[in-house]
């Protein structure tokens, strides 16, 4: 049965079992159950950088207070692979009973690190397209954000993220919304979107990247290793440039 959890448990959890242990602004709603173990899976939703525009680039007349991005999601390993879109469709049916004001929930699949959203799909959620979007890498595969690049360096200019011995890779990102509004609000919403909805997946053979680590991009069909996200730490003395801004 699905319940809302304390905030700092709920990121404890994820730091435990998600790829990533730096969390988005807006954690709004934390939801979770238990099964004999314990904690078993957990979900947080809330909203990104631009909540505004994320929903009204997709649908026009829609606002903030109309949806809920899914931030962080998984599981414990050992569950089931099915875990994490069974619970999924429990998350819809709270926000149905506990949140009916609520039209609209959205997320995005991490193609970039492989995952067409196969999360999304075993839950009927529709498919929107994808974007193309990029990260750099160290040597050891710890990713970091193009916006951790801007505020600490001030630059993403190649001199920069070559300077520090990064790659960078860009890679695909896959739409997914599901309706928790009535029929009705659901036609009218798919009438104005700017986006194409469908059931038509992608799968792992819509992936690729491009590989770029200062002589020119490649692309490739293999997934780069992408080591946990954590907080970035400085590469090697000897892969920094100290003229850099901000070193």
């Amino acid at each position: 049965m699905v319940d809302v959890v304390p905030i700092d448990i709920a990121k404890n959890f994820i730091r435990t079992w998600h790829y990533s242990d730096v969390f988005p602004p807006h954690c709004m709603v934390t939801l979770g159950y238990r099964d004999d173990l314990g904690w078993a899976a957990m979900a947080i939703w809330g909203w990104g950088t631009r909540p505004r525009h994320t929903i009204q680039k997709l649908f026009p007349s829609l606002d903030t207070s109309d949806y809920w991005e899914l931030c962080r999601l998984c599981a414990r390993d050992e569950l089931p692979r099915n875990t994490e879109s069974a619970f999924i469709a429990q998350c819809t049916r709270w926000f149905r009973e506990h949140q009916p004001a609520k039209k609209v929930l959205f997320s995005w699949a991490d193609g970039i690190r492989g995952k067409p959203g196969y999360v999304y799909q075993g839950s009927n959620w529709l498919y929107g397209g994808y974007i193309t979007t990029e990260i750099y890498l160290t040597p050891s595969g710890e990713p970091v954000h193009p916006r951790l690049m801007i505020t600490r360096f001030g630059t993403r200019a190649k001199s920069t993220w070559t300077g520090m011995g990064l790659r960078k890779v860009r890679g695909r990102q896959f739409r997914y919304v599901f309706f928790v509004c009535s029929h009705r609000e659901r036609k009218r919403l798919l009438a104005e979107s700017t986006v194409s909805w469908s059931r038509k997946y992608p799968k792992i053979g819509d992936m690729v990247w491009t590989v770029d680590a200062g002589e020119g991009s490649r692309e490739t069909r293999n997934p780069p290793r992408i080591e946990r996200s954590g907080r970035f730490r400085h590469p090697a003395p000897l892969l920094w440039d100290n003229n850099l801004p901000g070193v």
